[in-house]
């Protein structure tokens, strides 16, 4: 129960999200579902008017290695339809490929809204994402899978999503550059062993991090389809920070992993994350976020506020910084709150997340065995 002092937003409400573009029809304009009657992961490919980047995405999904179990994919275009075939279209009609399923939105909503809708028309069992300016590794597919069936199989609890971890690259969209050797970075992480390890998410990392810790729904991160559905779905309305609410409210009754090993590459200069007001809007959000749980945790908020919000922003900042060579400081967000913790605060918020890493990391060592002690008693991929 909230305390009567807090006045804004209550981000365990149970709302139906998937209600809120139910008038908005998405047409079918391409794909055969007799091609790949049951597959077990549907990849779901949010676009919208970025076909040059799409086609890369969509080459990081079509040239997947080998994999043990049956997957589509899903390219759900929010371009407007008005009966014309546009660009996105006439690609995915040149790409001719039976995994795909095409259907373009009879109006623009926003992008929260597309992923719901893209949960309802998806076949999978889970529902793996890959925005349309993000890539691929060439067996991130497969090795999701071996995640799912490993963790499926020993969690106490039915897995909720298996957040995918990324490498990120900064992209010159002026010039169509990649700043990174992607070909030479995908063949050294195909080649790399199974990696088992999975870091647990739960509540307890926000009252004691500051952040739940899951990457952004794209680069393979994968979703338990009736789990979000049964949850309510993406809810735009709480911001930016709407996939990471979505994460904390799924960990009620679901296991919620993040991968070590990154099964993809997170494009940054193409997307909306290198616009100064997207950062301000996850420092915004996060700190509204975290306002919410010390309202319902007044202690962790005395104790931890001030580094919560030190810590959260200057990880915003340098996150940024590490691809964009215009580089900012996180006090430009003094305005959202500046008040610095103590050197007693700072010392006692740095050994309890400390001792709290050290928790982590020895409960991620104890799963990677029962995961891979299990692969191999059923002779199951482990590399």
């Amino acid at each position: 129960m909230l305390v009567p002092q807090y006045k804004g937003i209550n981000y365990e409400s149970k709302e139906n999200c998937f209600e809120k573009c139910a008038s908005v029809k998405s047409i079918l304009l391409y794909g055969d579902e007799t091609a790949i009657p049951k597959p077990w992961i549907t990849l779901l490919v949010p676009t919208y008017k970025r076909v040059d980047l799409l086609s890369q995405a969509l080459e990081s999904a079509l040239t997947q290695g080998h994999c043990k179990f049956m997957w589509d994919i899903l390219v759900l275009d929010n371009e407007p339809y008005d009966g014309i075939p546009n660009d996105t279209e006439k690609l995915i009609r040149k790409l001719n490929n039976k995994r795909i399923m095409y259907y373009r939105n009879s109006e623009n909503i926003r992008p929260g809204d597309n992923f719901n809708r893209g949960f309802l028309l998806a076949r999978g069992e889970y529902v793996m994402m890959l925005h349309d300016d993000d890539l691929l590794i060439a067996n991130a597919m497969q090795r999701m899978g071996n995640y799912l069936t490993a963790y499926s199989a020993i969690g106490e609890k039915s897995i909720g999503a298996i957040c995918a971890s990324s490498v990120q690259f900064e992209y010159d969209a002026e010039h169509e550059v990649a700043k990174a050797d992607i070909p030479g970075m995908n063949t050294y992480l195909t080649t790399q062993p199974m990696d088992y390890r999975v870091y647990v998410l739960t509540q307890s990392n926000v009252k004691i991090l500051s952040h739940i810790g899951g990457n952004v729904p794209s680069n393979g991160s994968t979703y338990n389809r009736n789990a979000v559905i049964d949850a309510g779905g993406f809810n735009e309305d709480f911001g930016i920070m709407g996939d990471q609410i979505l994460l904390f409210n799924l960990m009620k009754e679901y296991s919620i992993y993040q991968t070590i090993l990154p099964l993809g590459f997170y494009r940054w200069g193409s997307n909306s994350m290198m616009n100064l007001d997207s950062s301000r809007q996850v420092v915004q959000n996060g700190f509204d976020f975290r306002e919410y749980i010390y309202s319902k945790h007044l202690l962790i908020g005395k104790l931890f506020k001030k580094c919560h919000y030190k810590k959260f922003t200057r990880d915003v900042v340098e996150q940024r910084n590490r691809v964009s060579r215009f580089k900012i400081n996180s006090s430009l967000y003094n305005d959202i709150f500046n008040e610095n913790p103590s050197l007693l605060e700072h010392l006692f918020f740095k050994i309890v997340s400390n001792f709290y890493t050290l928790y982590k990391r020895a409960q991620t060592n104890i799963l990677t065995k029962k995961a891979v002690r299990y692969m191999k008693k059923e002779k199951w991929s482990i590399f």
